[in-house]
């Protein structure tokens, strides 16, 4: 049976995605990708603070000093939410007329990582670079972006294991999550194996944002199919959670104890009739997690170019 679920913010955000509990502030910070803004949303009052962004917002990394890094289509940007000042860090590794960050966070040590959304600002061109791949790229200050993973059109599902020594990731469109060993001070990866096969949420959907637990259990958010799938780090499936509604995007575990599981949704596969069917699309959920999450990881301070 499916626990009870709680509605416990109703933005209607149209692409609300990539979730993170911070610590420091007892917040969870969120995006609204394609009307886009960074959340903070105080479980305590029930409010939400939203600092609007110049450009698409795939993911972010929570900072010790109190900024965050905001991974925008044009780059990667520092920003401060006390003063709403944003500052230029890292061009993107891509070409931004035809691509995007999706999802991404911190690993266990501290370093930031990103993956590709491959959505054009124009037409699309049969056989041009529309339709490429592209990996979950790393950020290393002066060193810049490196590829770790295979390529992938959508990505999602960025995770690691309790020990950070296993890194998971999605493919959306190929409804496939992969684990892979993974050296946090290196950078390298191998021994990619495919850890669960999540074929359901019609056409567009599949499996999108997830997260780790303190037991080491998958947890991840089905787009399009209204469930979260728990699995075990075998890749065998646990549980199955029922949503109210249609397109969860991604998990995130904090509150007391880290023991709520908070899930953000989108709306914008809803347009007119469609719509009034799904009247909570877009909101915010949360319901007791089967296990605590751990605790939050922050970005190591990046090298930042001169004022």
């Amino acid at each position: 049976m499916s626990p009870f679920v709680r509605i416990v913010l109703k933005p209607h955000a149209v692409n609300g995605e990539g979730p993170q509990w911070d610590d420091l502030r007892q917040r969870l910070f969120w995006v609204d990708m394609r009307r886009p803004s960074l959340n903070a949303f105080d479980p305590e009052s029930g409010d939400n603070t939203w600092w609007e962004m110049p450009g698409w917002i795939g993911c972010f990394g929570l900072m010790t000093d109190g900024r965050l890094a905001v991974a925008l289509r044009t780059g990667l940007h520092l920003f401060d939410p006390e003063h709403g000042s944003l500052r230029f860090l890292a061009a993107p590794p891509y070409d931004p007329r035809r691509v995007c960050f999706n999802d991404g966070g911190c690993d266990r040590s501290g370093h930031f990582l990103a993956g590709p959304l491959h959505h054009g600002l124009g037409p699309s061109r049969p056989g041009s670079d529309d339709f490429a791949e592209a990996p979950f790229w790393r950020y290393d200050g002066e060193s810049g972006w490196s590829g770790l993973t295979a390529g992938v059109k959508t990505s999602n599902g960025l995770a690691f294991s309790p020990d950070g020594r296993t890194l998971y990731y999605s493919d959306t469109s190929k409804k496939t999550i992969w684990a892979c060993d993974y050296d946090a001070s290196s950078g390298r990866t191998e021994n990619t194996r495919v850890f669960a096969q999540v074929d359901e949420g019609g056409a567009q959907g599949g499996p999108d944002g997830a997260v780790v637990d303190r037991d080491g259990y998958y947890t991840c958010a089905v787009f399009g199919s209204g469930c979260l799938l728990r699995f075990d780090p075998a890749g065998a499936l646990e549980r199955r959670i029922e949503l109210p509604v249609r397109c969860p995007t991604k998990p995130a575990l904090g509150g007391e104890g880290r023991a709520t599981l908070y899930v953000t949704s989108a709306s914008f596969p809803f347009q007119g009739v469609q719509h009034d069917e799904h009247p909570d699309a877009g909101a915010l959920l949360a319901l007791e997690a089967p296990a605590p999450g751990l605790p939050t990881s922050y970005m190591t301070s990046p090298q930042e170019p001169p004022a």
